[in-house]
């Protein structure tokens, strides 16, 4: 598709980040379809909006790319959803990389993946499709990252981690090297993950422990 314009689904704040890589990039950002605008006015005031998912069917699958600004949370399929639903139309969902982003030429991201500001994918790894490495990520060599996963900011995985699909990973968890977090799971905020996780798992982080004055 040479010269895509570029349309957006959902009115939060991964997508008014992600608007903000396509604006810095001088891509052509056609609409945002979502119920309300709830973050990025500055940018989406001057984006058309659209508010049913339906809106997306006006647009030529062969006219417009899409971009899925939905964010990922735990055990909530809303994203995926979309993405599914859209694909088997014949929709494609772009691959939007920051460019303060620092990919190697030897990895491989499959459509729809979303690497954000100031993530790092080193050589030989593999992320799947509609999945987000959010910001300053760091992912080492030869790791390989399963569909419909999240990275949340400040993620590190060593070396030749496995990833399976619809995992997410919280706020600033470190992974070492040559382990496997099954699929459908979820590793907690701060967590240091030292050996392979089960799928269907919870593996929780730090909590902090809040007193208050004078205790």
């Amino acid at each position: 598709m040479s010269n895509p314009e570029y349309l957006i689904i959902g009115g939060g704040g991964h997508a008014a980040a992600l608007a903000e890589i396509l604006i810095k990039q001088n891509k052509s950002i056609l609409g945002v379809v979502a119920p309300n605008i709830l973050a990025g006015n500055a940018i989406f005031d001057t984006v058309k909006h659209y508010s049913q998912d339906d809106d997306v069917l006006r647009f030529a699958v062969d006219k417009v790319l899409l971009v899925n600004g939905i964010g990922a949370m735990p055990r909530q399929t809303l994203r995926k959803k979309v993405y599914t639903r859209f694909s088997e139309l014949g929709y494609t969902f772009a691959t939007v990389i920051a460019d303060s982003a620092l990919v190697s030429d030897y990895a491989l991201l499959a459509k729809g993946v979303q690497i954000m500001n100031n993530a790092v994918i080193n050589i030989g790894s593999e992320i799947g499709e509609n999945t987000i490495i959010n910001t300053s990520v760091s992912v080492d060599h030869d790791c390989t990252i399963g569909a419909h996963s999240h990275l949340a900011p400040g993620t590190t995985l060593s070396g030749q981690v496995k990833v399976e699909s619809n995992v997410h990973i919280a706020t600033g968890s470190s992974i070492i090297n040559n382990v496997t977090i099954g699929c459908n799971t979820i590793i907690g905020v701060g967590a240091n993950i030292t050996k392979s996780i089960p799928k269907y798992s919870i593996a929780y982080g730090a909590h902090s422990i809040i007193k208050g004055l004078g205790e």
